[in-house]
């Protein structure tokens, strides 16, 4: 009995042994297995939060709608804590400027046209590595354009948020009235010109003795890259093919300036600039007291509580030997600065906010147009409700149309384009002097940055 005794009791002191080394191991690790799938395990729980800063520039809406995009599509696992600070356009790029130049730039920023000269003073990182090894970011299912625009020295610095391409705007109600032919129906028939433009702009404008009550156009400013439309569908360029020298004395271009100038200036179918422009007479677009502008496709977002009937058409163009979709293309995105301590998360952002389905939710949420065509081509995107019906031609311009030659001196060109610009407007200089003078200017300004 006594043997017995001792071999029992021996037997239930290596038991408890037992069940206390399991307890031990469940405690220490053994719950790996219980919350392999549960974003909200403890494996999630004690990986360190992470905080990725973000500037951007759009409205509080857009980044309402930003940040909410990241939200669902970020994976929770990597406990990211996306801080975006709204800077408004006016200031944006000189607070991140002034950023970069104290040490505090974000981990991401909003980007667009100043992206080479960032990129040139070694400021961003070469996303490149992550594009490529990226599953959901397929290259061949972007507009060329909206790449091509974040591409310096032969890497890839930044992606696309939307793009947006020159669109003539035009009241469909006053078209209607006057009996004419829209914009549209012109461009359908292969006849919608400079020439068809003006006569419309002509028959649209109505006058209460000296007053003008309605214009046929909008203020049509010289300046920037958004003034590219009009020299683009005049045949000409701002700089030649390797951005080195300004083309911008060339014939087509002194065209343009021509035209556009003259609209206020002699024919008297768009505010006069000597006024202030549209804004000053109080008539714009949404006004109903202008009949067509030229804008961009990220208007279509605000125009959709417009209360009339409005549509939109491709520019415009000199004659028929432009292609009738030539079109400026704009870019805005998002890059990383290349000092960040947390590249892998920063990516994670970008990434999340270029899938295919949070293009769309941008697209639904804000009316514009997303970079992916397979994204553009969905049935609830161009026929989202308060689109224009004539939306679907968008995708045709995206595919042909013109990046503005933005360079490292961009902010440079740009003071002498809207300095000139301005007075060819004002009448104080003729179009053939002022792009004489822009040319000179610009290839200075080129000259002195190599």
């Amino acid at each position: 009995m006594n043997k017995l005794h001792g071999i029992c009791r021996w037997r239930s002191v290596i038991g408890i042994a037992v069940v206390a080394l399991l307890l031990l191991t469940v405690a220490c690790g053994g719950n790996n297995g219980n919350n392999a799938g549960d974003p909200s395990g403890s494996e999630n729980q004690a990986k360190p939060k992470t905080t990725i800063t973000m500037t951007y520039a759009g409205d509080e809406n857009a980044a309402k709608v930003l940040k909410a995009r990241v939200d669902k599509y970020l994976d929770k696992s990597l406990n990211i804590d996306l801080q975006v600070t709204q800077i408004p356009g006016g200031e944006y790029w000189d607070k991140v400027t002034t950023m970069f130049a104290g040490g505090s730039q974000p981990d991401v920023l909003f980007i667009s046209e100043p992206l080479k000269k960032f990129a040139s003073q070694d400021k961003l990182l070469d996303l490149t590595p992550y594009i490529d090894a990226s599953p959901t970011f397929n290259k061949d299912d972007f507009y060329p354009a909206s790449l091509e625009f974040y591409q310096y020295d032969g890497k890839q610095y930044g992606v696309p948020q939307d793009l947006n391409t020159a669109l003539f705007f035009y009241n469909e109600d006053l078209f209607k009235e006057a009996g004419l032919k829209t914009p549209w129906e012109s461009y359908e028939e292969g006849n919608w010109t400079w020439a068809t433009y003006l006569d419309n702009a002509q028959k649209l404008t109505k006058k209460d003795g000296n007053r003008t009550t309605q214009f046929g156009t909008s203020y049509p400013g010289i300046g920037p890259w958004w003034y590219s439309a009009w020299v683009f569908t005049s045949g000409g360029e701002y700089l030649n093919a390797d951005s080195t020298k300004s083309v911008f004395n060339d014939p087509k271009v002194i065209d343009a300036l021509r035209f556009t100038s003259e609209l206020a200036n002699k024919y008297e179918v768009a505010p006069s600039p000597a006024g202030g422009g549209q804004d000053v007479t109080g008539m714009t677009f949404a006004t109903g007291k202008i009949a067509m502008e030229q804008n961009f496709s990220w208007a279509i977002g605000s125009y959709k509580v417009l209360p009339f009937k409005w549509n939109v058409a491709p520019l415009p163009v000199k004659d028929s030997s432009i292609d009738p979709l030539t079109t400026y293309i704009h870019n805005s995105g998002f890059s990383i600065a290349k000092d960040t301590k947390h590249p892998d998360e920063a990516w994670a952002v970008i990434e999340a906010l270029t899938t295919p389905d949070s293009y769309a939710e941008d697209a639904a949420s804000r009316g514009i147009i997303p970079p992916r065509p397979s994204v553009v081509a969905r049935e609830d995107i161009l026929t989202a409700e308060g689109m224009p019906s004539n939306a679907a031609i968008i995708s045709q311009m995206l595919q042909k149309g013109t990046l503005y030659p933005f360079t490292e001196t961009t902010a440079e060109e740009d003071q002498v384009y809207g300095t000139v610009g301005d007075q060819i407007l004002f009448k104080k200089i003729t179009p053939e002097e002022g792009a004489k003078s822009i040319a000179e200017q610009i290839d200075a300004i080129l000259g002195g940055s190599k």
